[in-house]
């Protein structure tokens, strides 16, 4: 049912999530549906905390399944983070999360507790092979990334052709990064070709 209601509010968006449709992508009667989710914010809610739950983890197994060097780790995250931001599931799910967010109190402290997660996550990631870096510095540099990745989605998540490519914001964003936390030793990437 929940992946079903979250295939519904990625094609029809927030306006279009009902549980009739959620109900048919599922393949039930919207009475056996009800039956698990009395109403339409009890099955939004379940969903956005799978989400959440979801996106956590899969982000939890980048940072820890990393068997990278740490002074490609922040090279790697920067990329990882603005291309998957821009993926269509992505840029879907987390923009109707936004909108969601505006009305519903539950789904905000939701969103609101997933980005202190991730932006822990790294910070701890960060501080564990960067030792000697300072630990307000780090936070500062996560948090920028943070802030860089989700402006991301608002500018390529539908217009992918713009003027400067995604590419070449990967390849400005890690030394931008690197003067906030100059502990943090990092490499520039190399030059790509521009996605299309």
């Amino acid at each position: 049912i929940l992946a079903s209601a979250k295939r519904v509010l990625i094609e029809q968006g927030y306006a279009g999530f009902t549980t009739r449709f959620v109900a048919d992508e599922a393949g039930i009667s919207p009475g056996n549906l009800s039956y698990h989710f009395p109403s339409k914010t009890d099955l939004l809610r379940a969903m956005v905390g799978q989400l959440v739950d979801e996106y956590a983890s899969e982000f939890s197994a980048f940072l820890s399944g990393s068997r990278i060097a740490p002074e490609r780790q922040l090279e790697s995250l920067v990329e990882w983070l603005l291309t998957d931001a821009v993926a269509m599931e992505s840029m879907c799910t987390f923009r109707e999360l936004w909108a969601i967010s505006l009305h519903d109190e539950v789904v905000r402290r939701s969103v609101d507790n997933l980005y202190d997660v991730l932006m822990d996550g790294v910070v701890q990631l960060l501080r564990s092979s960067h030792p000697n870096a300072d630990v307000k510095s780090i936070r500062e540099l996560v948090q920028m990334l943070a802030l860089i990745s989700e402006g991301s989605i608002v500018l390529y998540g539908t217009k992918r052709n713009r003027q400067v490519p995604l590419d070449r914001i990967i390849q400005l964003v890690t030394p931008l990064l690197g003067n906030i936390a100059p502990n943090v030793k990092i490499t520039t990437p190399p030059s790509r070709k521009a996605s299309s």
